[in-house]
């Protein structure tokens, strides 16, 4: 659908890029009530599964978003990771899966799960217009002017143009960001070395699984990743590998047959005939854009930081950059107090928390498949439910309850988690007396360290400092 009608005058915020982020960021914030319009210059959502795995923290953000149910059904529990010398051979776990840690410690009232991205965008996308955004395909944007509190940006669809005005524009359009060209905003990090290629391809792979269940594995023999995608409703498959010498030249047809003979190598099934569905090239870098605001304009996602795949922490960490930011400008819109403070906040969090992430995806790509952990590598757990902002990451497992810390999640007795009670469009105190009693013994120390004197809990379940104008800095 492309947006050439309607008055553009009522929209606070634009989004450019209707990708994972972007969908998120404008779901966020029309479910604060913001009038958002979300552009992207494609026809669609995306049609290859890029991302996989959706960690604890973005599961909890879904959850609070009301679509984690529809993630569960659209994709299926992760499994870790293995390293075989072929899929036909005997597994060798490298990587747990990530759900047993956060099962075992009782670190959320959800798991992380494993979700193609091509099967989340189109809830987000659901979601989003459901709450009352505005989401336009096959629209191309650019940033034609930055007031000191607004923006104008010129939309471009079937051969039309029309200019869009609006208070704050949020960045989403991708690791080739035209938006933060045109700020003059630069990147800073690495490349890593290497062109890769995926393929997406189906093909009965049971001979070679015997009933056993994987998510991912480091086939040695082809020197290359099988990926399990969809669930076991609809089960495709994705290969992914460095581009051999000579590949790049090679005519779509020919490229497909040598990618069919690495599936074989990799399955251990010489016989095998996939049928490939699509095919990606592809390079990576670990990069962190030297800002992450223009006056009324932010970057968010690969917009503001690009890294190594290795982790899956790239979407997950745009996801949870959007929700960072949504309530904050929802705040603005509103006209509340002490905005710019509020607004600042943003990078002043954020950026930190790209850098870190860029940083252990790096290290994670530096490794030896089948290798342990590294000095320096943080554990994912701890990451993603341990983020601290303005200090290092804490235990999950034993939470302080200090500013700038996740709002854990405590068991009660009726079966329902402390994250249910916090409302996702404003703040939240949680009466002590009230739910106190209704603790679960088991997590009567989390508690007691984090919930029992009572602190602010902001909109994107961040313990705050204090109460002041309904704001807590």
């Amino acid at each position: 659908m492309a947006f050439m009608t309607g008055n553009d005058e009522g929209f606070e915020v634009i989004v450019v890029g209707a990708g994972l982020v972007g969908l998120a960021a404008a779901a966020f914030l029309a479910q604060h009530g913001v009038r958002v319009l979300a552009v992207d210059r494609h026809p669609a959502t995306s049609a290859h599964p890029k991302a996989r795995l959706v960690n604890v923290r973005s599961m909890e953000i879904y959850r609070a978003l009301g679509v984690e149910e529809e993630v569960r059904a659209a994709g299926e529990p992760n499994s870790g990771f293995d390293i075989v010398d072929t899929l036909a051979g005997p597994l060798r776990s490298w990587i747990a899966a990530p759900a047993d840690e956060v099962a075992a410690a009782g670190l959320s009232p959800t798991t992380p799960y494993s979700c193609d991205q091509q099967r989340l965008e189109p809830i987000l996308l659901r979601r989003a217009r459901e709450l009352g955004a505005t989401v336009a395909f096959g629209t191309s944007a650019e940033l034609v002017e930055i007031g000191s509190d607004d923006v104008t940006v010129e939309l471009s669809s079937d051969d039309r143009t029309r200019a869009v005005h609006s208070q704050f524009l949020v960045a989403a359009d991708g690791a080739r960001s035209a938006v933060r060209d045109r700020l003059g905003i630069t990147l800073r990090g690495e490349d890593v070395e290497g062109e890769s290629v995926s393929s997406v391809f189906r093909a009965d792979l049971e001979p070679a699984l015997r009933g056993r269940q994987i998510n991912a594995v480091m086939c040695r023999a082809a020197n290359a990743f099988l990926f399990a995608r969809g669930n076991k409703d609809d089960r495709s498959w994705q290969l992914g590998t460095f581009l051999r010498p000579g590949w790049a030249e090679l005519a779509p047809a020919e490229l497909g047959t040598r990618l069919t003979e690495v599936i074989r190598a990799a399955t251990g099934l010489p016989d095998l005939r996939p049928v490939i569905e699509d095919t990606a090239r592809w390079r990576t870098g670990a990069y962190v854009a030297d800002r992450f605001r223009a006056g009324p304009v932010f970057l968010v996602g690969d917009a503001a930081h690009v890294m190594p795949p290795y982790g899956g922490f790239g979407g997950n960490t745009g996801v949870q950059d959007a929700h960072n930011l949504t309530w904050r400008l929802a705040a603005a819109c509103r006209r509340e107090d002490d905005t710019e403070a509020l607004l600042a906040g943003y990078e002043t969090e954020r950026r930190p928390v790209a850098e870190l992430m860029v940083a252990q995806a790096l290290l994670r790509s530096r490794k030896k498949p089948g290798q342990a952990p590294v000095p320096g590598e943080i554990d994912a757990t701890t990451l993603v439910l341990g983020l601290r902002y303005g200090g290092p990451p804490e235990d999950p497992a034993n939470p302080s309850g200090r500013p700038g810390t996740r709002a854990p999640h405590v068991l009660l007795r009726d079966g329902r988690s402390t994250l249910d009670l916090l409302r996702p469009t404003s703040f939240t105190v949680i009466d002590v007396e009230a739910i106190g009693p209704l603790v679960d013994p088991v997590h009567r120390a989390r508690w007691d360290a984090t919930y029992g004197s009572g602190p602010p809990v902001r909109p994107d379940g961040i313990i705050g400092r204090s109460v002041s104008s309904m704001l807590f800095k």
